[in-house]
């Protein structure tokens, strides 16, 4: 892969690795709820996860959406109700509180969440259409591209794991930690209302 190559890769994959959605939203609210060290499980799911996904639509599984685009409809809008589910549990929640969700997510359930991640899967498919090359490179270009957004997720998933600690620190701080599950809630919503439009 060339210096340009990695350049455009970067300029592509930081806003969509970095910016809200579904993975880095339920990290930062696990963070806050039940800390750190208990979310680092969540976070290598997704970090195993996403990356094996890309490959998956590497090998044509994203064409599976261009011939059903149903398909693409059913899964936004079935992620959508998980995350209005979560959002409505998240209104009841207070600091060392377990409300609606007992446990922080496990690796394999982070893993097999990104099947149904919307967002997960726009941002693999752009980057298979952009980076996979047809013919005898197509191999070589898939496995760089998995490497590289394997060497991504964990940048992304530590950054927003220290924003749910770093939130929950600030409103202990200001004594405002009643309004933790309100502003994940409102978070979670603003989500899904972006990845629905």
């Amino acid at each position: 892969m060339g210096s340009n190559l990695i350049v455009s890769f970067l300029l592509l994959a930081i806003p969509a690795f970095f910016t809200p959605g579904p993975n880095n939203l339920m990290l930062m609210t696990s963070s806050a709820k039940f800390g750190y060290g208990k979310t680092i499980p969540h976070a290598v799911g997704i970090a195993l996860g996403f990356p094996f996904l890309v490959f998956s639509i590497g090998l044509g599984l994203g064409e599976v959406f261009e011939i059903y685009p149903i398909l693409k409809i059913v899964l936004k809008y079935f992620a959508a109700a998980y995350f209005l589910y979560m959002a409505w549990n998240l209104l009841g929640m207070k600091i060392g509180d377990v409300g609606g969700v007992e446990r922080p997510m496990k690796l394999y359930e982070a893993a097999l969440f990104q099947w149904i991640n919307p967002k997960a899967w726009a941002m693999g498919v752009s980057f298979v259409g952009i980076y996979v090359v047809s013919g005898e490179g197509r191999w070589a270009s898939l496995l760089l591209l998995t490497l590289g957004v394997f060497a991504m997720s964990p940048l992304s998933t530590t950054t927003w794991m220290v924003f749910g600690k770093q939130l929950k620190s600030l409103l202990k701080h200001t004594g405002t930690e009643r309004f933790l599950g309100v502003i994940l809630a409102g978070l979670m919503i603003v989500a899904v209302i972006l990845f629905l439009v």
